[in-house]
């Protein structure tokens, strides 16, 4: 493969990179030169030293040597012209800048290697690779899998209930040795060392009446005397 091949070969490779569409588009010289193949990204893949030798094989390409573009037909007699010179002018290259070079089918297809009805077909119609095989099984693989550990979840125990807050301190407690009187009203405990006509925690009234047959004392909420059975007219009110 000749150097110019090579040249060829890489501008086909990087517009079907870009966009396969401008392989059948044409490229303008000047943005092939600057663009789309710049002698510092390509002169170490092309084997080429010198700045002057790369524009030669682009000269060489344009006047269609190798048969692998179109151009303006002025252009390729211009610079077919230049290349029988001995020392060719390089710099025909901007005059031309603006011509554009359209790659020929044939050698097309070649660089790509491929038939072009294949490569352009629509994806539905495109041949899809086969699925890899599935890896089979083997004894060594059934018994580590059957070795692996087996992890128990466990329902953690129900949260105990909360501890029943502790019922506070009766404000009045009562003396030692002495019986424990409480409001009828409130339950709260009596003072026992004075006579109490009001509740100290309610406020109720704490008075006693009488039964009106004995005259025994009868005590709030009674609705029979403990001593004679009578009973109490209002409900011991």
């Amino acid at each position: 493969m000749t150097t110019l091949d090579s040249l060829f070969r890489l501008l086909v490779q990087t517009l079907s990179d870009e966009d396969p569409s401008r392989l059948h588009q044409p490229i303008a010289l000047n943005e092939l030169m600057d663009a789309v193949l710049p002698y510092r990204t390509v002169r170490r893949e092309l084997g080429v030293d010198t700045a002057e030798d790369y524009e030669t094989l682009l000269l060489r390409l344009c006047a269609g040597e190798g048969d692998f573009v179109q151009a303006d037909p002025s252009a390729q007699t211009s610079m077919t012209a230049e290349l029988k010179k001995p020392l060719p002018d390089l710099g025909l290259l901007r005059v031309w800048g603006d011509s554009r070079l359209l790659l020929r089918t044939d050698p097309l297809m070649s660089a790509l290697g491929e038939r072009p009805e294949q490569r352009y077909a629509p994806p539905e119609e495109r041949r899809s690779e086969p699925a890899p095989a599935a890896e089979p099984r083997t004894a060594a693989r059934d018994t580590a899998w059957q070795a692996d550990p087996v992890i128990e979840l466990r329902t953690p125990p129900p949260a105990a209930p909360p501890a029943a807050a502790a019922k506070p301190a009766d404000p009045s407690p009562p003396e030692e040795g002495k019986a424990t009187v409480r409001c009828p009203f409130c339950g709260g405990i009596l003072p026992p060392r004075m006579a109490i006509n009001f509740c100290p925690h309610c406020g109720m009234g704490q008075d006693v009446g009488a039964c009106r047959t004995c005259g025994a004392d009868i005590d709030v909420g009674w609705r029979y005397c403990v001593s004679c059975g009578e009973e109490v007219s209002g409900g011991g009110t």
